[in-house]
C-alpha cells in the first residue's frame, strides 16, 4: 500500500488513493451555506419565522464548524490534513440538522400538496419541490462524504482502516486518473445527484450496505417527490 504524499509522486504515477493527501474543505462548507440559504426559498411550505429560525442555526452551525476544526491549533483555511474528532462530531451534527430540517419541510410539503385546500400554484410548487431535491442532494452527498472509508480526516492522513464504501472507476483503473488522484467532496456530491435523478449511480458503485441503504433511501425520496409533483399536476390540469 502507497503511502507516499502526492507531492512525491513520480511523474505519470498514479498515487495509491488510500495514501495520505489533502481534503478540500471549503466545498463543503458552501454546500452546506446553499442548503441554509435554501430555507429561506420555502417559505409557503413552512411558515416564515422557521425558515429564518432554521436559517439562523445553520449558520451559526457553519460559523462554529469552522471554529471548531483546527489542526495544530489554527483554524483549517481550505483543506483538512488530520483527523479531529470534535471537529467530525460537530460536522455530523450539522448533517443530521440538516437532514432534519429538510425532511421536516418535505413532510409539511407533502401534506400541503396532498391537502384538499392546498393553494399552490405551479410556481409554488417548482420552487418548493425544487428547494427540499437539491438539499436533499446536498444532505446525501454530505453523508457520503462524511461516512466514507472513515471520515474526511482518516482519508486526509491515509490511516482509516474501514473499506472504501464506493468504488470509483478510479480507484481499479488508475491510468483513468490523473496523478495524485483521490476522491474528494465534488465526486460524492456528483454521485448523490446522479443518484437523486436517475435512481442509480452513474459513477462510484456502493459496496458497503449503510452506502446501499442511503443511496436507496435517497432514491426513493426523490421517487417520492416526483410522484407528489405528478398528483398535483393531474389535479391543477383537472
Amino acid at each position: 500500500m502507497g503511502s507516499a504524499a502526492p507531492d512525491d509522486a513520480p511523474s505519470g504515477a498514479a498515487v495509491d488513493w488510500r495514501g495520505p493527501g489533502r481534503e478540500p474543505y471549503a466545498p463543503v462548507l458552501l454546500a452546506i451555506a446553499v442548503a441554509a440559504a435554501l430555507q429561506l426559498v420555502t417559505p409557503s411550505a413552512m411558515s416564515p419565522w422557521i425558515d429564518r429560525v432554521l436559517f439562523a442555526l445553520l449558520v451559526l452551525a457553519i460559523v462554529v464548524l469552522v471554529v471548531t476544526s483546527r489542526e495544530d491549533g489554527r483554524l483549517v483555511a481550505s483543506h483538512i490534513h488530520r483527523h479531529s474528532t470534535p471537529a467530525r462530531r460537530f460536522s455530523q451534527a450539522v448533517i443530521v440538522l440538516l437532514s432534519l430540517t429538510n425532511l421536516g419541510t418535505g413532510l409539511v410539503l407533502t401534506v400541503e400538496i396532498l391537502g384538499d385546500s392546498s393553494e399552490f400554484d405551479a410556481f409554488d410548487l417548482l420552487v418548493n419541490t425544487g428547494a427540499v431535491w437539491i438539499t436533499n442532494v446536498i444532505v446525501f452527498s454530505l453523508w457520503y462524504w462524511e461516512y466514507d472509508r472513515g471520515g474526511p480526516g482518516r482519508r486526509a492522513e491515509g490511516t482509516g482502516t474501514v473499506p472504501p464504501a464506493f468504488v470509483f472507476p478510479q480507484m481499479t483503473d488508475p491510468s483513468l486518473a490523473a496523478p495524485g488522484w483521490r476522491p474528494v467532496y465534488f465526486d460524492y456530491l456528483y454521485l448523490s445527484f446522479t443518484n437523486a435523478a436517475s435512481f442509480a449511480a452513474a459513477d462510484a458503485l456502493p459496496t458497503a450496505r449503510w452506502a446501499k441503504g442511503a443511496m436507496l433511501g435517497q432514491s426513493a425520496l426523490s421517487l417520492s417527490l416526483l410522484l407528489l409533483v405528478l398528483s398535483r399536476v393531474t389535479g391543477l390540469l383537472s
